[in-house]
């Protein structure tokens, strides 16, 4: 079944919605238990899936999980409220006070405030690594308490491409559980599954709900790794709203059609920056220009809407400021995946490796507009510069 056919098929059960094309919204914390039997039985399991308030068993939740698996072909996905709700299950699932974890240094910056906060606090050491290591450096990173490797890939803001395969080969031996946030490529241009990760993160605000209005998150993982997940996620009391659960239903049949228009707008820009006498370097994968382009063209069928690009010169904020001004099209904010673009100007200072840039760093996202536009406005944005 090819791709577009099994969006609008894998997140619908027509006989099950009476008829309906889309699926329904189960709203409620109460659920009845139709015999006492079910009743008994439900508390004898008492496992990751036993009833717990509307936590598990909502309809509409059970239909979305499938629905992820089925397009990451993994054993089992757990939805949260949000992509950071996400990404902190996996460190409560598998690290205990006195563990270590090792994380590249490119890491969404959400995840190192969580990791140099909270899990500190629990007394989880946290180890980073420079997202270009030699991988026999890399192994001799692990330790004997190293017991989760975290990645993501590409990084954020610089959007380096890790060689997951090399990594994953050596965390299966030493028996250490592998994470990675594919946020960035969803799982229509990258399967981590494939490439030996045993969890995967995807922050289904973005690209999966596609529509800016809601925020939702996903934990994928494989038959051994799936039970550990399941707990901590009951244990922590992390479900998502009915409501955000249906608006994710509905932009999966479209997701591959857009990550195609919006892969095809980052493209024609990114080019159109590499050419661009203030730009220094453009940060996008899929660029042949681009460290580990050749990794990236191995592990992805395709690229994102988000990349970065850095300027020959260090402009002042004031600058920076009159150049935002110019723009119509690309608007200043954060969480992209939606149909409109957007620009950051992320600041680098928390990384524990220091930035080489000789200039600004921007980060832009190109949505659904068309692509003359879009490059049109960010070109005119620069004019300010000169």
């Amino acid at each position: 079944m090819k791709i577009n056919t099994k969006l609008t098929k894998v997140s619908r059960d027509v006989k099950k919605q009476k008829g309906f094309i889309n699926p329904g919204i189960y709203k409620g914390s109460t659920m009845i238990f139709e015999t006492f039997e079910d009743y008994i039985n439900d508390v004898k399991n008492d496992d990751d899936r036993s009833t717990l308030y509307g936590i598990n068993k909502n309809p509409s939740v059970d239909q979305l999980e499938k629905a992820v698996s089925n397009l990451y072909n993994c054993h089992d996905t757990v939805v949260a409220p949000s992509g950071l709700a996400a990404l902190i299950v996996p460190f409560f699932a598998f690290l205990k006070q006195g563990d270590e974890v090792l994380i590249n240094d490119t890491v969404y910056s959400p995840t190192r405030t969580f990791c140099e906060t909270l899990l500190k606090n629990y007394g989880v050491t946290i180890n980073y690594f420079q997202p270009f290591i030699d991988i026999k450096k890399f192994e001799k990173l692990i330790k004997p308490k190293t017991k989760l490797i975290y990645l993501e890939s590409p990084g954020t803001a610089t959007f380096e491409i890790l060689d997951i395969p090399k990594i994953t080969k050596i965390a299966k031996r030493k028996k250490i559980p592998t994470v990675m946030d594919n946020t960035w490529a969803s799982p229509i241009f990258c399967d981590p599954i494939k490439l030996g990760i045993n969890i995967i993160i995807d922050a289904g605000t973005k690209y999966i709900n596609g529509h800016s209005d809601i925020l939702i998150g996903f934990i994928s993982s494989d038959k051994k790794h799936s039970k550990p997940i399941r707990v901590a996620t009951k244990t922590l009391g992390i479900c998502p709203g009915s409501e955000e659960v249906y608006l994710a239903l509905r932009g999966l049949p479209t997701l591959n059609l857009r990550m195609k228009q919006i892969e095809d707008n980052a493209l024609k820009m990114a080019i159109k920056l590499s050419n661009h006498p203030l730009v220094e370097t453009v940060y996008h994968p899929a660029l042949e220009t681009t460290i580990n382009h050749h990794i990236w063209k191995r592990d992805f069928s395709g690229s994102s809407g988000l990349f970065a690009f850095s300027l020959k010169k260090l402009h002042s904020q004031n600058k920076i400021k009159k150049m935002f001004s110019k723009l119509k099209i690309f608007k200043l904010g954060y969480s992209w995946g939606g149909y409109d673009s957007l620009i950051t100007f992320p600041p680098l200072s928390k990384r524990k490796f220091k930035s080489q840039l000789k200039g600004n760093l921007i980060r832009v996202y190109c949505g659904l507009e068309d692509s003359e536009d879009q490059i049109k406005d960010i070109i005119t944005g620069l004019k300010v510069l000169r």
